[in-house]
């Protein structure tokens, strides 16, 4: 997958038509594996990114035995910026919905006033009988757009995802300016590195991807995705 090409994924394509102009696109990572099995397929795609104050740009397209199948966007910033975390997911089958969108705080003092509007006008969206799930509440702020295998209406997800990202873009990622106090970077260090472990050991993805295709190709696509500052220790 070359997604600066790609025609078929949605998600990537409205973050790629919104933010692409910021990416550094003639030094990437590109990643695919895939376990054909029957008739069906167990794959990951991923392309890594960076971009000026940014660590790490990850978009990724995956399918599980035909069962499942979505796309994720994490985007990590670099330690000495002022830059929230953001992160999409949707993803399911065709009766349940994974979906996950939200603008995570590196530092407690992340101003949220630019995304409250949004998160009222679409948390509606939301089935109030699939509660979040602990560990993807422990990293996200109050905003968190989440479902777990519930029902969705993904058009008005997709627009509330092109309204955070707006948002992220606007009033964090272009005003951010150097962090000058060591002890924010420090913080902001160990929050994005927290978020990494919490988010690698509540995800299932590594798990699933080490039975298709061995562990040793598991651990690369998660090296790929954590090895920029501050980095996840590989087992």
């Amino acid at each position: 997958m070359h997604t600066l090409k790609s025609e078929n994924s949605r998600p990537i394509k409205l973050f790629l038509d919104m933010f692409g102009e910021h990416l550094v696109t003639d030094d990437y990572m590109e990643f695919f594996s895939n376990r054909r099995k029957g008739t069906t397929d167990t794959f990951l795609r991923l392309d890594i990114y960076k971009a000026k104050k940014l660590a790490t740009i990850i978009l990724e397209e995956y399918g599980v035995r035909g069962k499942l199948s979505g796309h994720v966007i994490t985007v990590f910033p670099e330690p000495a910026y002022k830059i929230p975390i953001f992160m999409f997911q949707l993803g399911g089958n065709a009766t349940e919905s994974i979906a996950l969108l939200d603008i995570s705080p590196t530092l407690a003092d992340i101003d949220y006033a630019p995304l409250q509007p949004a998160f009222e006008k679409y948390r509606s969206i939301l089935d109030p009988n699939k509660p979040t799930v602990d560990w993807v509440r422990s990293i996200s702020s109050p905003y968190l757009l989440d479902c777990q295998y519930g029902k969705l209406d993904e058009e008005l997800f997709m627009e509330a995802t092109h309204e955070y990202l707006r948002i992220w873009i606007e009033s964090y990622y272009k005003p951010a300016e150097p962090l000058t106090d060591p002890a924010e970077i420090a913080r902001c260090t160990e929050a994005i590195l927290r978020y990494k472990k919490v988010l690698h050991a509540g995800d299932p993805a590594h798990g699933i991807f080490s039975k298709a295709w061995g562990k040793r190709v598991a651990d690369a696509m998660m090296y790929l995705e954590t090895r920029d500052h501050p980095a996840l220790e590989m087992a």
